[in-house]
């Protein structure tokens, strides 16, 4: 049976909601799938057939155990026997129009400059939650509203704007699902 890895970093919860159905959709493909929170485990990365990373974007930047796992993952990315993918949790892909900008500026760049090589990649829209019960700091809430209010939306208290395109998340799931 085929087997893939999904590493995340998630810092309000986006990016493990997004590996779950990317997880979900590999499964119904047949497809063995290890979800992993970087925070919470490092795993070898050897044994799989595919290595799926997420992580969100804040400040422009990835989390940091993401990015210090790509790192001392190096070599092992450099000479992997497996198909690797990236996505990335952000605002700026919430709008269709600016997705090829994100995966340039989050993705691209990134991976380039640490100098890995990747096989698919993809920039997903964010949740903003703004329910009582949301991990999201009081300071993100208001820096968050005060850009919605700019656009025109006008409530945004306990509320929950999930802005992520599921057909997209469900095309890229398809598309690595088939290199495997």
């Amino acid at each position: 049976m085929t087997n893939t890895l999904i590493l995340y970093g998630s810092r309000y919860g986006t990016t493990k909601d997004t590996s779950e159905k990317i997880r979900d959709i590999l499964e119904a493909k047949d497809i063995e799938v290890s979800l992993t929170n970087v925070n919470e485990e490092l795993p070898s990365l050897s044994g799989y057939d595919g290595v799926l990373i997420g992580t969100s974007i804040k400040i422009s930047m990835w989390t940091k155990n993401i990015k210090k796992f790509v790192k001392k993952q190096k070599k092992t990315l450099d000479k992997r026997d497996f198909k690797l993918g990236f996505f990335v949790s952000c605002g700026m892909a919430s709008e269709k129009e600016k997705i090829a900008e994100a995966k340039e500026k989050y993705i691209e760049k990134k991976m380039f400059k640490l100098g890995v090589k990747y096989d698919i990649a993809d920039a997903f829209g964010p949740i903003y939650d703004f329910s009582e019960s949301s991990s999201m700091s009081k300071m993100n809430k208001n820096m968050m509203k005060a850009g919605l209010l700019d656009d025109g939306w006008e409530n945004v208290e306990d509320i929950v704007y999930d802005l992520r395109d599921m057909d997209q998340i469900k095309k890229f799931s398809e598309e690595f699902a088939a290199m495997l």
